[in-house]
């Protein structure tokens, strides 16, 4: 199992840990740079029918070099655990770009849903449109004979 470091935020280290299957985040580190208290978070996380699942005890290295079994998230439920903290319960130098990262999982989220939906939607319009136009040439020929 190897600890890598991909972000240092106000000082502390945002490790994602590869085991032999996925990439995993650890939970208490993101917590102290949210400034949320970790107990409850844990707490929320193992009664999550989803993350509940998922959670995991893994070995971490932390900042001193030492090694630490921390609950972690695979990387892939990471941002979704990110959308549903509420920014009203973070640090206010962090609460802005919480919010804008919730702002954008909606966008993204609502693309994804959305665009395929109203997409459809014009192209069953204009294949329908050019039906009655291929249908009305069609009757225009047979008349013309």
């Amino acid at each position: 199992m190897t600890t890598t470091s991909i972000a240092n935020v106000n000082g502390i280290s945002l490790q994602v840990v590869q085991n032999e299957r996925e990439q995993l985040v650890a939970v208490k580190p993101v917590c102290e740079i949210l400034g949320v208290a970790y107990p409850p978070q844990f707490t929320k996380l193992k009664e999550h029918p989803i993350y509940g699942s998922v959670v995991t005890l893994s070995i971490t290295t932390g900042a001193d070099g030492k090694e630490y079994e921390m609950a972690c998230l695979p990387l892939r439920y990471f941002p979704s655990w990110l959308f549903s903290i509420n920014p009203n319960n973070v640090k206010e130098e962090i609460r802005e770009n919480l919010l804008e990262y919730q702002k954008k999982c909606n966008d993204i989220l609502y693309d994804y849903f959305f665009s395929r939906v109203d997409f459809s939607r014009k192209k069953e319009v204009a294949v329908t449109k050019a039906k009655e136009v291929c249908d009305e040439k069609l009757e225009q020929l047979r008349t013309a004979k």
